[in-house]
């Protein structure tokens, strides 16, 4: 007698693509891109485009679109004129100025948030690859958009940002038997030539791969040590990585750049306000010590162990956050999946994909989704918004008089005004821009600070023959002058004025 035919196991179903599209972790992925935006566009429009940089950067693009020639030496400045110049960020300038040349100013807060949203949708799918779950990923990546409001300007740094997230991802999979370190050669390549903060991601690269050269457990901390096949592998990547730092316009000088900035531009960096350490009597300080104090507690109270990469790529960005405000950032996108894996339940199952689920649920989600995009687009500020936050905090009304300055005699101008002057009025040569490097290497932040704080004012006005002064009228140096019988006020329209030598 033949034994009874077994019943056949249903198969499980499998997720088709629309089951994870119209999802929960899609829905909050959009609704983090809503709350950066309302984070952005509520009420801090003049802070997000009124950005010192961004117009010197686009300078240099229509330059070297128009001359099809990388720019070499200054030719903006009377204080540095002809003196040799590296452009660091020339690659990642031009997305900028063709979101300027097409959409105007709206193009490039379009631009910013476009950048910004990718980082913190990057944040949140990092958080989810080292907690497997999406709830988890969710609350950190919260943590992370206060963390990003630092920089969320119209700034070259959001692409560096973004590249380290990449890197991020390339080198985390890598424990989980995904190998796409060839992509690191190129990376880095495109990199360099975006942004000075390719050097953090090197570091980290070579961090993370030192850290395999070990094996031990040491408490709740524990190495293992990568194959022979692993190594050489590695070793080639690090070596094509060093390779592509030199495919650059500037060669040597562009690879040694952030190096020199960091041994000799410390007198520009101490009179910027991000280049200060983190202010813990601020709300912004208090946040972000009450984030890393609850880390600490989830870590002591789950007992996590960490892989010894983890714990020095945690300690390199916390140590960035507290010295320099401006690596809050850095913070956020490095510190806030960990978080996310600190905060994972043990029990729950590993979220790696939605399971099928019923029409009635994944019209609900689609209908959220929607309502998403629509909300997101509500919030998208006017163009007579964005432009009216510009005009607050820059010189726009001066604009004409200055233009009718040029050939009239040297102009001394506020240093957060300079690449605004640049882009707006070329045809007058200022005294100085935010491009920190040239100004202290040649001596002329130094005279600046000295001018401004009040300390040998006349003697430098004297020193570059200025004959013309745009400041603020709220600064010290404004009353000075203002009180000078050697100055007069020939312009003054309440943000800016300009004071004019009398002999």
């Amino acid at each position: 007698m033949s034994a009874p035919a077994q019943s056949a196991v249903p198969a499980t179903p499998h997720a088709t693509w629309s089951d994870r599209v119209f999802s929960l972790p899609v829905v909050l992925g959009l609704l983090l891109v809503f709350l950066l935006l309302i984070l952005s566009a509520g009420g801090s429009v003049v802070r997000t485009l009124a950005d010192d940089d961004i117009w010197w950067h686009l300078r240099n693009a229509a330059q070297l679109i128009q001359t099809h020639h990388f720019i070499r030496a200054d030719s903006w400045t009377f204080t540095v004129a002809g003196q040799p110049w590296v452009n660091p960020e020339w690659l990642s300038e031009l997305p900028f100025y063709f979101a300027y040349q097409w959409l105007g100013e709206r193009g490039l807060y379009l631009l910013t948030m476009v950048l910004a949203s990718a980082i913190i949708i990057g944040v949140y799918w990092l958080g989810w690859l080292r907690s497997r779950s999406w709830k988890a990923a969710f609350l950190t990546t919260l943590a992370a958009i206060l963390f990003a409001s630092v920089s969320i300007a119209p700034r070259t740094l959001l692409f560096g940002w973004l590249f380290l997230i990449l890197e991020l991802a390339i080198l985390w999979t890598l424990h989980e038997g995904q190998d796409f370190t060839w992509f690191l050669p190129p990376l880095f390549c495109l990199w360099i030539n975006a942004h000075g903060s390719w050097f953090i991601g090197f570091v980290l690269m070579l961090l993370f791969f030192a850290s395999g050269w070990i094996a031990g457990e040491w408490g709740n901390l524990y190495s293992i040590r990568w194959t022979p096949q692993q190594a050489r592998k590695l070793i080639g990547v690090t070596g094509l990585s060093t390779a592509a730092l030199f495919m650059n316009p500037y060669g040597w000088r562009l690879v040694v750049y952030p190096l020199n900035a960091l041994l000799h531009h410390q007198l520009g960096t101490e009179s910027i306000a991000e280049w200060a350490s983190l202010d813990f009597h601020t709300i912004r300080g208090k946040f972000v010590l009450a984030v890393l104090l609850l880390f600490l507690i989830a870590q002591l109270v789950r007992r996590r162990r960490w892989p010894i990469q983890d714990l020095v790529f945690a300690a390199v960005a916390i140590y960035a956050a507290f010295a320099y405000t401006r690596f809050l950032f850095l913070a956020g996108i490095i510190v806030m999946p960990f978080f996310a894996r600190a905060l994972r339940n043990s029990e729950v199952q590993n979220e790696t994909a939605p399971p099928p689920q019923p029409r009635g649920a994944r019209l609900f989600w689609a209908a959220a989704m929607a309502a998403l995009v629509l909300m997101i687009a509500q919030k998208y500020p006017s163009a007579a918004r964005i432009h009216s936050g510009i005009a607050e905090t820059l010189p726009q009304s001066a604009l004409p008089y200055v233009r009718g300055l040029a050939g009239q005699g040297n102009l001394f101008n506020t240093f957060d005004w300079g690449g605004y002057l640049e882009w707006q009025a070329p045809q007058v040569k200022e005294f100085i821009d935010p491009r920190v490097d040239i100004f202290v290497q040649h001596g002329v932040m130094a005279d600046y600070l000295s001018a401004v704080h009040l300390e040998d004012t006349f003697a430098v006005l004297d020193k570059y023959q200025i004959r013309y002064a745009l400041i603020n009228p709220r600064t010290p140096m404004a009353y000075l002058l203002g009180h000078s019988s050697k100055w007069k006020r020939s312009y003054d329209d309440g943000r800016a004025v300009v004071f004019e030598r009398t002999h």
